[in-house]
């Protein structure tokens, strides 16, 4: 559930701001947390977080939302997002794994 919602919270950002740099953030902040609380899972968040954007881009859409651009429903947009996504969750993955090793192998939960 948390990564469906802050997916979608992902999703609601990038409709409200003209930069990509701040999706692109949001998409790799989020991975990263979601792989550093649950990296059995790494793949799977990045799914549900990339989807946020064109779950928000059709309901966008289909309300007429205002949004700072016009909302695109490009599915290349999606695997981009996918990209970043997948990369913020393994990168928390490795720092968890990090953060074992330095605690002296003590096991993260």
């Amino acid at each position: 559930m948390l990564a469906a919602a802050l997916g979608l919270g992902v999703g609601w950002l990038d409709l409200h701001t003209t930069e990509v740099t701040v999706t692109i953030v949001a998409l790799v902040g989020t991975g990263l947390l979601l792989g550093v609380l649950e990296p059995k899972g790494a793949w799977r968040w990045a799914v549900l977080i990339a989807l946020g954007l064109p779950i928000m881009a059709v309901g966008a859409r289909l309300s007429g939302m205002h949004t700072a651009e016009p909302a695109e429903l490009d599915p290349r947009i999606a695997l981009v997002a996918l990209g970043f996504a997948l990369v913020g969750s393994y990168a928390g993955v490795l720092v968890r794994h990090a953060a074992g090793s330095v605690l002296g192998g003590a096991k993260l939960r």
